[in-house]
């Protein structure tokens, strides 16, 4: 009996759940650092809520951000480690999905379903 393996070189090596979960943490960790830097220049009054010497809470990443991260976690390349590339990425995911809040905001009622024509066919005998 001949055993096949199947083999491909343009599919890159399985991670496990545990590398992901620990690149997928540092990632959004990563990303909120970046956006803490970006956001320490523009200091926002404190909150009548906080507590003197209370840190206040990091800002989650956009979600394009987590979209990105993700999609170069899944499909690891090099040309994703330029700088433009990434931009141009980046600013398509935020276009999708400003584009998939704006027609979400539409609510449908039942009879906006596409028209679909049926015909059954028949066959004579």
């Amino acid at each position: 009996m001949t055993r096949l393996t199947m083999t491909s070189h343009s599919t890159p090596e399985p991670v496990n759940r545990r590398d992901f979960a620990r690149t997928l943490a540092a990632a959004t960790a990563a990303t909120a650092a970046t956006a803490l830097e970006t956001h320490a220049q523009d200091k926002k009054p404190k909150k009548t809520g906080e507590k003197p010497g209370e840190k206040p809470q990091p800002e989650p990443p956009p979600p394009a951000a987590l979209l990105l991260e993700t999609l170069r976690q899944r499909y690891p390349d090099a040309r994703l480690d330029k700088q433009d590339v990434l931009q141009g990425i980046y600013n398509e995911l935020r276009g999708d999905l400003a584009r998939s809040r704006r027609l979400s905001s539409f609510p449908l009622e039942n009879a906006d379903e596409p028209g679909f024509l049926f015909a059954a066919l028949r066959i004579d005998p």
